[in-house]
């Protein structure tokens, strides 16, 4: 007579599940309850690994399928995410979107479906050029969220700690000629470029705004400069790259969020830029491809 063994129960599954890239590991987990348990270990593999290049999640705010764009543009995937209908993408940090909807904001990992909710409403109802940015993600407790937007004659950047339950909002009578196109973090600071040479920086300890001239500082030198690159043909190669996976004639239509690459190998961090186009329905967001798993009960 022939033992019988529950399909699931297999003692090789880790073992599978650890050899699987990231989109074949989403689709193992979805399976059952026992395979979702033996990714675990492939799973946490992926949240300590901060080196990987940005995906790119495109979506309109209709509650079409997305499209999911692999590193390098090596790979193509059409994924249903409801979460993100009627969203639009603020920032982007090691995996979690910064998404507002309905006068609410709530930080999103797309890859697994996990939520945290941020308390109170937004000031704003209108996200027109708003720009976001993080000093932590959101489960650290030193998470610090900074949206910042202008007028003609004004900066405003709306702040809130982890553990507050309301925004605080900070002015600066000043011209910002241009869109934002970076953010970064740095040493307790909030950075926003345009395309020229000006910055805006917002200190979190002074809860300060300040408008700055931005200067390169070559690596190697004494001087300390934050520690954050760009490449303005990487990014333009990028684009016509994008453009032709997404299969779209005018990227211009897209609003784009942009994050920043932890990069251990290199000498400084990259910001991967914000195209802001928030008349458009297209989305689309930059993102680590990170399998953040938090308890049922967590809150910010």
């Amino acid at each position: 007579m022939y033992s019988t063994r529950d399909w699931t129960d297999l003692p090789l599954l880790p073992s599978i599940a650890s050899r699987l890239g990231l989109i074949e590991l989403l689709r193992f987990r979805a399976v059952c309850r026992d395979w979702y348990a033996a990714s675990s270990v492939a799973s946490a593999e992926i949240e300590s690994s901060p080196d990987h290049e940005p995906w790119f999640l495109f979506y309109d705010d209709d509650n079409s399928p997305c499209t999911l764009v692999t590193e390098y543009f090596s790979e193509k995937y059409t994924i249903d995410v409801p979460e993100l209908k009627g969203t639009k993408c603020l920032a982007s940090c090691e995996g979690w979107l910064l998404l507002f909807c309905d006068g609410s904001m709530f930080f999103f990992c797309p890859l697994s479906r996990a939520r945290i909710d941020i308390p109170g409403t937004f000031p704003h109802t209108d996200i027109s050029n708003h720009v976001a940015i993080l000093s932590a993600p959101p489960t650290s407790k030193d998470c610090v969220v900074g949206v910042i937007s202008r007028t003609e004659t004004e900066i405003k950047l709306h702040a809130i700690h982890r553990g507050d339950t309301s925004w605080t909002e900070h002015k600066l009578k000043s011209i910002f000629p241009r869109r934002i196109r970076y953010a970064a973090y740095h040493k307790e600071g909030f950075f926003f470029f345009d395309t020229t040479n000006l910055m805006v920086h917002f200190s979190i300890d002074e809860s300060e705004l300040r408008l700055m001239e931005v200067r390169y500082v070559k690596p190697g030198t004494e001087e300390q400069g934050i520690t954050f690159r760009y490449n303005n043909e990487e990014e333009k190669n990028q684009m016509i790259e994008l453009k032709e996976q997404l299969a779209l004639e005018d990227m211009s239509q897209v609003s784009i969020c942009g994050t920043t690459v932890s990069c251990n190998n290199a000498r400084s961090n990259k910001m991967v830029p914000y195209e802001n186009n928030r008349v458009s329905q297209k989305q689309g967001a930059w993102f680590q491809p990170r399998f953040h798993q938090i308890s049922e009960n967590q809150s910010w």
